[in-house]
């Protein structure tokens, strides 16, 4: 960690004696709030304290400090240069931290967020590095930054799929024509911790294509992720991810309203948010998810949310429904079919252009139906927080 540290120091020392070659700026936020949180887990009759899978889930009220409630802790430096003739250089490198510890977000990157350099010209912009998929409400944020009020879920309540940031990126956005530009991506491995040769099957890449539409108060986007998950060695799985997604939003001067739908198909791992979460646990005889249901998940989400400016500030409401099946080729398990409905509210009170404070409350409950051979399990959660947002 004290190497870590050095190295911040001596990248951001470096910065500030090269302004002179480029336009650098060094930006961040800290956000820490206090949260009250209730859960009640249900798994067939029986409460309080279960043991479903290979975790315990416990009826528990807890209240804590929270980091990121509102916004995540963060900070970086981003910098360009004019090249002449149309042409321009620039970069991004983004740290995620934990503000109520003082750790990094990630373990083993410095620059977790995003890591990148980007040429531009009056063809496009080509990025390459550790940057968000089109649907991770990250990087680049077409998806969610258009279609969810929230930018992909509040608090605990997590909102629709998301795919995540990956490493190995390269993505292309075109200028904008009549309103209108495509993104395109794709990573070669989506992890750099997977030592296995880039590019190849033996490692996780990632796809995606996105048409993004601005005219005047009304914006769209639709988008496709494809998770081309590793076919051969101990994490082979069994079935390749898609995710489409199909959404907006629409400023009518008092309230600006978001709606977005989403399909998914053979999403596995961490890309099944806390609905997965649970899949992962449920039913005495899943240790492994992947392994287990090697198909992956297989639904439909949708969300509709709003923001209504008040005051000085910005009231926002959000709802989630989430409806899938966890399936398998193994004949002797039974897939799973699973739902989850969320509903999150906050009002975000600004101090200044850089300082806010917010209260925000969520609610959400996901429910996994019972099979012959393990009963139905319930998780219900509720939360209000409230904190403190600085950018600089």
């Amino acid at each position: 960690m004290f190497k870590k540290s050095l190295i911040a120091v001596a990248v951001l020392g470096a910065t500030a004696f090269s302004v002179q070659a480029a336009d650098v700026t060094m930006y961040g936020k800290v956000d820490l709030g206090l949260q009250y949180k209730t859960s009640e887990v249900t798994v067939g009759d029986k409460t309080s304290e279960v043991t479903v899978g290979d975790k315990t889930m416990v009826d528990e009220d807890t209240f804590s400090m929270e980091n990121g409630r509102n916004s995540a802790s963060h900070f970086g430096i981003k910098g360009s240069e004019d090249l002449g003739n149309g042409m321009k250089v620039s970069f991004q490198l983004e740290n995620g931290f934990k503000a109520d510890s003082g750790e990094f977000k990630t373990s083993g990157k410095l620059f977790d967020r995003q890591a990148t350099v980007a040429l531009s010209s009056d063809f496009g912009t080509l990025t390459m590095g550790r940057v968000g998929g089109v649907g991770s409400g990250a990087g680049f944020d077409l998806v969610y930054g258009y279609g969810d009020a929230f930018d992909g879920g509040s608090g605990d309540v997590l909102g629709l799929l998301q795919s995540a940031r990956y490493d190995n990126m390269v993505t292309y956005q075109t200028p904008k024509f009549a309103g209108l530009q495509a993104t395109v991506q794709y990573s070669f491995n989506e992890s750099s911790t997977d030592t296995d040769r880039e590019g190849s099957s033996a490692v996780n890449r990632y796809a995606s294509t996105a048409l993004t539409g601005n005219f005047g108060a009304l914006n769209t986007v639709l988008a496709y992720e494809f998770q081309n998950y590793q076919s051969f060695g101990k994490d082979a799985r069994g079935e390749d991810g898609h995710i489409v997604y199909l959404g907006g939003n629409y400023d009518c001067g008092f309230a600006k309203t978001f709606v977005m739908g989403q399909y998914f198909k053979g999403i596995q791992g961490s890309g099944a948010n806390a609905l997965a979460s649970m899949v992962k646990g449920a039913g005495a005889e899943l240790t492994s998810f992947d392994t287990v249901f090697d198909k992956g998940v297989k639904g439909f989400g949708a969300h509709l949310g709003t923001i209504v400016p008040i005051s000085n500030g910005d009231l926002t409401v959000g709802a989630y429904y989430v409806d899938g099946t966890a399936e398998t080729s193994q004949a002797n398990v039974e897939e799973r079919d699973f739902d989850y409905m969320g509903l999150a509210t906050k009002y975000e009170y600004r101090l200044s252009k850089r300082t806010s404070v917010y209260l925000a409350a969520g609610y959400y409950k996901a429910t996994l139906d019972a099979t012959t051979k393990a009963g139905e399990v319930e998780e219900k959660v509720g939360e209000v927080f409230t904190g403190l947002t600085h950018a600089f």
